[in-house]
């Protein structure tokens, strides 16, 4: 993605440019609050493997502020972050076979204060020092304000769901183990290891009690490029019982993240790779944020992020572009889940046009135009993307050897109309000239083209902030733009239809 700079003339404005054996019956649930969100749809994010010992530790020891600092204020950014803890935190001696990833309880502080909120436990370390690891972990990541989901100090602790609150909306929360783990027993701490019979009824049952159900997997042969047939098949059952997201870890790489529709649309990731480890294979030192918006309905978006680790320590280092149909909230773009109505534009009904359109600059042509409120004085406006004669401006001495004008001699600009006709505000030369416009609630679809062939080939959304436009990234392969009411509060955002990445 880049970023559309925008450049602002006439009124006045501000240009901000943005570019993955036994299980217990379902247990009794268990609650925790979080601080009510500020409307729907709440904000989820999702997190791989986090692993504290080892080389992070001596990271942690060192610079313990360091570890999460490049990560934390895009995880503060949500209401409730979920994250797979790999290294049990405990003083106990490591006893299991294979690598040690114990780490001091004291860093489960790390984990609050980079926002992490819920860790699941249902992996294949989480006894590594004993059956009683558990517990420790537990008591440690309970003391630092967390909770945990997928083990217990028995079975049916080890099982029961994790019921959260985020305003109006419950978040049930179920973790399993697919890699090996020390299951719990009657009477013996373990995890929840997966059980197909026993797992099915487990989601069904919570689906009955909550809004969204969020479903752990730990599991996938590790490093392979894409799913093993029992991962595949596993997520696979999940999407179809009506899980809103399956939220995979463990093979410790990044896998494709899906929308599936098993009646009620849902996301699948099969394995969001490592969010801080100390491994060094290939593709361990990076993973994936998953962050999607949630309503009563289940899932309204989704987006995905890349995570970087370097030396014992994580950074976030992007969301990625929409592989598909995008919509812009909060200058960002975001992934669809379930399907949208464009809504149709209110268009310019009691707006002269002739007379609005006849107040632009001496020699101007409208390319596009379209109607609605935008910038919240509660009248029709009209926003027109327009060429007029060229002049020299002092931006284009920052662009030497780019051409400012078509073949007729006029550059490229856009501008808000009020009905009788004055320029409320204007953009001078665009560096990307708009070939259509789409209206919708404070902000605006534009499909962009070049100087000399008006066929759309990429488009973005702006967004009014009182004295001009927020852009968000400029994408590619749109087919068309328009607006849709995406998060179900009265107002609509741009939404841009696309070819599918492949």
């Amino acid at each position: 993605m880049r970023p559309l700079a925008l450049f602002v003339a006439s009124i006045a404005a501000a240009v901000l440019p943005t570019a993955c054996v036994v299980a217990s019956e379902p247990a009794p649930e268990r609650s925790m609050t979080v601080p009510e969100a500020a409307g729907p749809p709440v904000r989820l994010m999702f997190l791989g493997d986090v692993m504290l010992g080892r080389g992070v530790a001596t990271v942690a020891a060192g610079d313990p502020g360091s570890v999460f600092e490049r990560l934390r204020p895009t995880l503060l950014g949500a209401d409730l972050v979920l994250a797979n803890l790999e290294s049990p935190l405990t003083d106990r001696p490591h006893t299991a076979p294979g690598y040690a990833l114990e780490a001091d309880p004291a860093v489960a502080s790390l984990l609050a204060s980079a926002g992490i909120d819920v860790v699941g436990l249902a992996n294949n370390h989480a006894t590594d020092a004993g059956p009683q690891t558990v517990l420790d972990t537990i008591a440690a990541t309970s003391q630092a304000g967390l909770r945990t989901v997928g083990a217990g100090a028995d079975r049916a602790e080890a099982a029961e769901p994790l019921i959260v609150d985020v305003g109006a909306l419950r978040i049930g929360i179920v973790a399993f183990d697919l890699a090996g783990g020390t299951t719990a027993g009657e009477a013996s701490a373990g995890v929840n290891t997966w059980d197909t019979t026993l797992a099915k009824r487990t989601v069904t049952d919570l689906r009955a009690r909550v809004d969204v159900v969020v479903v752990g997997l730990h599991g996938g042969v590790e490093y392979l490029p894409r799913p093993d047939p029992v991962l595949q098949r596993v997520t696979d059952e999940l999407g179809s019982w009506g899980a809103d997201v399956v939220w995979g870890h463990g093979a410790h790489v990044r896998y494709p993240v899906t929308v599936v529709d098993g009646g009620r649309a849902g996301v699948v990731a099969p394995g969001l790779g490592n969010a801080l480890f100390d491994q060094t294979l290939p593709g361990t030192d990076s993973g994936a944020v998953l962050e999607v918006l949630v309503d009563q309905r289940g899932v309204v978006a989704m987006r995905i992020g890349g995570v970087a680790i370097v030396a014992g320590r994580t950074s976030f280092s992007g969301w990625d572009e929409p592989a598909g149909d995008a919509v812009a909230l909060h200058d960002e773009w975001w992934t669809p889940v379930r399907a949208l109505t464009e809504q149709p534009s209110a268009g310019c009904t009691g707006l002269d046009r002739d007379l609005v359109v006849g107040r632009l600059p001496a020699g101007s042509i409208t390319v596009a135009s379209d109607c609605g409120q935008i910038t919240g004085t509660g009248r029709t406006e009209m926003v027109v993307a327009y060429r007029r004669p060229t002049s020299a401006e002092v931006l284009q001495d920052a662009f030497p050897g780019r051409r400012w004008a078509d073949a007729e001699g006029r550059s490229a600009h856009l501008a808000v109309m009020e009905p009788d006709g004055r320029m409320r505000w204007g953009a001078a030369t665009l560096i990307d000239p708009i070939a259509t416009v789409a209206v919708c609630s404070g902000s605006v679809a534009v499909g962009l083209s070049t100087l000399d062939d008006p066929t759309v080939i990429e488009a973005s959304a702006w967004r009014w902030h009182g004295f001009g436009f927020r852009t968000a990234p400029v994408l590619t392969r749109p087919t068309s733009i328009g607006c849709a009411d995406v998060d179900h509060d009265g107002t609509t955002e741009p939404l841009v239809r696309r070819t599918i990445e492949t």
